[in-house]
Parts: structure tokens; C-alpha cells; sequence
């Protein structure tokens, strides 16, 4: 006999022991089994969500290097931007000066016109005061004795000479 009071064949006075010792051992293997089981789960949900850790890491990697090149092309945007924006400003400076020019050279045009016109007012009248000066000239001088002199030549030569003379004024 042994200690517990059970026999050597297991039987006799401790089988309520074994039958105890039995079912602990049945509810370790169901616990152990149980144990297994969710093992597994949980080996297949890692498994699974490994899976979906790199398939999500996959579209990080992409999306990042989608990022980067959408920054270099923003960067390269603000860059055409600026060389825009300054051959704008260049643009309208240079428009501004032109303008300036213009103004000037019309300007000028207006007052080289206005010149002109005063010269050409002057000299028709300094014309129109020769007009009448030689008019008036012609008025006091004696039409009548001019004629006759040329004629008194003109029959004096035709006379003297028997053809007429050129004519002398």
C-alpha cells in the first residue's frame, strides 16, 4: 500500500482519487486542447493581419513615393510660377517705359506740329505781305510809260534795223 492509502493494482480505498486525478487530467487536455486551438487562431489572425500589414505598408510606400513626386512637381510649379510672375512684372515695366516713350515722342510730335504750323502761318503771311507789297509796287509804278518805251524801241529797232527786236523786258 502506499502512502495515500491507494493500493499498488490502483484500485481499493483511493479511487475516488483516481477518478479526481482523471478528470483533471481530462480538463488539462480540454484546457490544453483549448489552449492549442486558440493558439492556432490567433497564429492565423497574425498571419492575416501580417498579411494586411504589408499590403497596407505596400500602399504607404506607394502613396510616399506618389507624395514625393506630387511635391517635386509643386516645386517645380512654384518655380515656373516665379519665372512667370517676374517676366509679368518685366513685361509691364518694359510696357511702362514704352508708354513713357510714347508719350514723349508724341509729345514732342504735337509740339514740332505746333511749330510747324506757327512756321507755315508765318511765312504765308510774310508771302502774302510780298503779294501785296509787289502789288502795291506795281500799282505806283506807270504801267503807261513802261508800254511806251517798249514800244518806242520796238519801232525804233524795226525802223533802224527793218525787223523787230527782241523783246526788252
Amino acid at each position: 500500500m502506499l502512502s495515500n492509502g491507494t493500493t499498488v493494482n490502483g484500485r481499493g480505498a483511493g479511487s475516488p482519487d483516481i477518478e479526481r486525478e482523471e478528470a483533471m487530467r481530462a480538463e488539462t487536455v480540454a484546457i490544453i486542447d483549448d489552449l492549442r486551438e486558440r493558439l492556432a487562431q490567433a497564429e492565423s489572425g497574425y498571419e492575416t493581419h501580417k498579411r494586411q500589414a504589408e499590403v497596407l505598408q505596400s500602399k504607404l510606400d506607394d502613396a510616399l513615393k506618389e507624395q514625393a513626386k506630387l511635391e517635386e512637381r509643386v516645386h517645380e510649379s512654384d518655380e515656373q510660377i516665379e519665372a512667370l510672375t517676374n517676366e509679368k512684372r518685366e513685361a509691364a515695366r518694359q510696357i511702362r517705359e514704352m508708354e513713357t516713350i510714347y508719350e514723349a515722342e508724341r509729345s514732342a510730335m504735337m509740339k514740332e506740329k505746333d511749330e510747324m504750323a506757327n512756321r507755315e502761318e508765318e511765312m504765308q503771311t510774310v508771302i502774302q505781305r510780298l503779294k501785296d507789297s509787289l502789288a502795291q509796287r506795281n500799282l505806283d509804278e506807270d504801267r503807261p510809260t513802261r508800254q511806251c518805251t517798249f514800244f518806242f524801241f520796238f519801232f525804233l529797232s524795226f525802223w533802224l534795223l527793218g525787223r523787230p527786236a527782241r523783246s526788252l523786258t
